[in-house]
């Protein structure tokens, strides 16, 4: 049982990263636009907020291929990569609540506007929330323009529903899409938990994901 569920993994396809595949409703439209301006942004750079799984690191993906950017982490910014990282036109890091080194991260984003750099930072939580002891990066970051990414509405969720099986190499029929909309819980961690767990089921059972299948599942 251990080998075919690892089989089954292992068949798993890459997400699709691209901006034709990031859809746009309500709920990101101001992240995205931002993204749509490059190079011609208003400020230094800027804060996306969002919950986990809300498409920040697809915008991440996004802008570093248009603007040939480079992707970092906030806990692997230290003292020793600063100064190569500060001579990226545009640097994207992910996750600042998990940010190790306030001191290089300080340098960093100073150095960064010397430069003429871009900055963009992705956040689950805001930066008015995370308990920054250097007060003077926090001011840096504040002085930001920052965006969120909000709950999905409908049409969001739907797009998302689609693209999570689209992304597994799968043909979602739009009844079971419809039907699945209606009774997903409304975040996108439940959405990529359902469908992943939809999918792994269809390709055990064998078994094509329609209403039945969907609605027996759910019901377990």
């Amino acid at each position: 049982m251990f080998i075919k569920e690892q089989l089954i993994l292992d068949l798993r396809s890459l997400p699709a990263m691209g901006r034709n595949d990031y859809f746009v409703s309500q709920a990101n439209a101001e992240a995205v636009n931002w993204i749509d301006m490059w190079p011609n942004w208003p400020s230094s750079g800027l804060i996306v907020n969002g919950k986990r799984g809300s498409g920040k690191s697809h915008l991440a993906e996004v802008l570093k291929e248009v603007s040939k950017g480079h992707i970092v982490f906030a806990k692997n910014i230290n003292k020793n990569n600063i100064v190569k990282l500060f001579k990226i036109k545009c640097i994207i890091i992910e996750d600042l609540e998990l940010i190790k080194s306030e001191n290089a991260l300080f340098h960093l984003y100073n150095m960064c506007v010397e430069n003429n750099n871009k900055i963009m930072i992705t956040s689950n939580t805001p930066v008015t929330l995370i308990n920054f002891k250097l007060l003077d990066l926090k001011s840096r970051l504040l002085s930001l323009p920052s965006v969120n990414i909000n709950f999905p509405d409908d049409i969001l969720l739907t797009n998302i529903i689609i693209k999570q099986f689209f992304d597994r190499g799968v043909k979602i029929d739009k009844e079971v899409v419809k039907f699945l909309l209606k009774r997903v819980d409304r975040s996108f961690d439940s959405i990529y938990d359902l469908v992943s767990k939809i999918d792994f089921k269809s390709l055990e059972k064998s078994r094509k994901i329609t209403i039945p299948f969907v609605k027996k599942f759910i019901k377990d």
